[in-house]
């Protein structure tokens, strides 16, 4: 049980929102591919142009950039340099933009805001190029002297450190994002990004490293004295005297298991802070040199990890995402692994809902760390009103290569069925983002449990978030699908509500039969997962199919595009629930796979479902049903 504490921590976190600009016009993309690797080579070029993705994530700009380009370091992991030389390299990424631009794709380049690579002591890394190598005629004046004053530092006020990769034999420091002067470093770096030609930036390691500095405890201290009342810091958190107080520390992300009041708030101030920089560096500066300039972050879900993982996790709804072109987020190795005996499908179908539900209808990438399903992982996210492909776009395998350029052609050559198709799901489930956020993650087990088994047992749904959902966007649905006790739930009696036991058994969907019976639902073939999409006078059903030859257990993963080894299904049914008035004129299938079933199907219809049959079926199929 949560502590009865905890429940009044939302009484005293308020959102602040921070001004922002706004793009021009947002740049709408289902295609993408993220290169750390190899982009230096006369193949990757060669890629673009065939493949033709529309935006192509390649390049390496801000911290990461100035500490290891004059170096010979930079040849290594992160950004695998081709040149060394802070001059040479920053002239072949301008070229690189260039070409990558002839061949019609947008550039967005990676842009490190505090990872830290080089030694002040000895004045190596990023510190040698701040202090010998600042170009004030491109960058503008240095903002301090002393670049130590940038970096966030622990509670005795000695720099934190890390020892996570040790480029160059360094430990890493650590750029504090609520420090103006940092502000002003990374400005003056996004300055000379936006000059070599780049169309956005996504930011990489955006994190808070628990920092005690003036401006985090400054920071934290006045945004508990704004939303905060004396008796509530006293009764919550311990603080008689709020100016007086001394701090000890300002966690961010933390074990769920031991969490508490003050924690919490200090989780919420940090995303909040970082949110405010963000904007302040990314949107507001950025657009104001370029006003199209599309802006994301790097953001990490993994298996919906939250309150010691998610940047996000805690972040006002009305925050979340707020004027960025496109979301990212990592899943890691969560999702790239299949145990199909067990009906575990290696599939990334929550998270793709989740954000789609959080963000609404713009692009977002889920960055899954998988190697070998390339076909697989670029049609759940097209499938799911996303992107693919994410990481891990291995151009250089043959059997890769191929795949995304088919993939990417399919969606290009129908990308009618794509822009502008809106979730059209009659079950929505919800996200417990509100238990998240009064510290509860049970319930989140509970969503991850429901989930699956609405997957496996075919039948489609949406997520949103049970923090932002709206009456009016349950009203149209016929059951949603609650793990939490949602007070929105409650309140729209014409649906059909399920509720979610603390501790759901494995055939728990299975016993909803009859409250789902008027749903969309695939019959057949566990291993594919369905969703369903709407255009106007269409609706879109996408089926993912995740069954393969898998690999032996010791290397579950496989070892690249090649081992991908999908197997065909037949005889899937797809009962499509209509709405009353609703008749379907036909339903054509379209894949980009061979000798698959495509072309008109087979349709029976009855008042309030139209089903039809895919005969035979290998990764991804799309049927378009028309509507009179």
């Amino acid at each position: 049980m949560i502590p009865m504490k905890l429940l009044f921590l939302l009484a005293c976190v308020l959102a602040v929102s921070p001004s922002s600009a706004r793009a021009a016009e947002p740049f709408w993309f289902n295609t993408l591919i993220a290169n750390w690797t190899d982009y230096g080579t006369p193949e990757y070029l060669d890629f673009v142009g065939e493949a033709k993705p529309q935006v192509a994530q390649v390049g390496f700009y801000g911290v990461t950039f100035y500490s290891v380009a004059h170096t010979k370091f930079g040849k290594g992991y992160p950004a695998h340099f081709p040149v060394e030389g802070t001059k040479e390299c920053g002239e072949f990424f301008r070229k690189l933009n260039q070409e990558v631009h002839a061949r019609g794709s947008k550039v967005v380049g990676h842009f490190n805001t505090t990872f830290i690579l080089g030694d002040p002591e000895k004045r190596a890394g990023f510190f040698d190029w701040y202090h010998n190598g600042w170009d004030a005629k491109a960058l503008g004046p240095k903002p301090t002297a002393n670049p130590t004053e940038m970096l966030a530092v622990n509670a005795e006020g000695k720099l934190i450190t890390t020892m996570s990769y040790k480029i160059g034999g360094w430990p890493e420091y650590h750029g504090c994002l609520n420090n103006p002067l940092w502000r002003a470093c990374l400005k003056a770096m996004m300055t000379d990004a936006i000059a070599r030609g780049v169309d956005g930036l996504i930011a990489n390691y955006y994190y808070r490293r628990d920092c005690m500095c003036q401006h985090c405890v400054g920071g934290f201290r006045a945004w508990l004295g704004t939303n905060c009342s004396p008796a509530q810091l006293k009764s919550q958190f311990a603080i008689a005297e709020l100016k007086a107080h001394d701090f000890k520390e300002i966690p961010s992300w933390h074990n769920p298991k031991e969490t508490s009041p003050y924690k919490l708030a200090a989780l919420k101030w940090t995303q909040i802070s970082l949110k405010a920089a963000f904007d302040d560096v990314f949107i507001t500066h950025g657009r104001k040199l370029k006003p199209d300039l599309m802006v994301a972050q790097w953001n990490h879900l993994g298996g919906f990890n939250q309150i010691n993982g998610d940047e996000r996790c805690l972040i006002p709804g009305d925050l979340w995402g707020r004027d960025e072109s496109y979301l990212w987020y990592s899943t890691g190795n969560a999702a790239s692994q299949t145990d199909l005996a067990n009906g575990d499908l290696g599939d990334g179908t929550l998270q793709l809902r989740y954000i789609r539900g959080a963000f609404g209808p713009r692009p977002f990438v889920l960055g899954k760390y998988e190697q070998t399903r390339t076909r697989a992982t670029i049609a759940e996210g097209i499938a799911n009103g996303g992107a693919g492909l994410g990481f891990y776009a291995n151009f250089k395998n043959p059997a890769g290569r191929e795949a995304m350029t088919t993939y990417f052609g399919f969606a290009a050559k129908h990308r009618d069925l794509y822009v502008g198709a809106q979730p059209a799901a009659e079950l929505l489930l919800l996200y417990p983002r509100s238990a998240v956020q009064r510290g509860d993650v049970e319930p989140v087990a509970r969503f991850k449990a429901i989930g699956k088994q609405l997957a496996r047992e075919g039948y489609v749904f949406d997520i949103v978030p049970d923090d932002i959902v709206t009456e009016a966007q349950m009203a149209g649905r016929r059951a949603v699908v609650d793990c939490a006790s949602s007070p929105v739930a409650k309140r729209v009696p014409q649906i059909t509500r399920l509720a979610v036991p603390a501790a759901p058994e494995d055939g728990a969907v299975a016993k909803w039969r009859k409250e789902l019976a008027s749903v969309t639902r695939r019959e057949g073939a566990p291993t594919v997962v369905a969703s369903v999409l709407s255009l106007p006078k269409r609706r879109l059903v996408h089926l993912v199919n995740y069954n393969r030859e898998e690999p032996p257990k010791a290397r579950t993963m496989g070892a690249g595009p090649h081992e991908e080894k999908p197997l065909a299904v037949e005889g899937i049914t797809v009962r499509l629930a209509l709405q009353p008035g609703e008749r379907v004129k036909f339903v054509r299938l379209l894949s980009p796979d061979a000798e698959v079933s495509t072309g008109p199907a087979g349709l029976v219809q009855r008042a309030g479902e139209a089903a039809f049959t895919v005969p035979r079926m290998l990764i991804y199929t799309v049927a378009v049903a028309e509507l009179e």
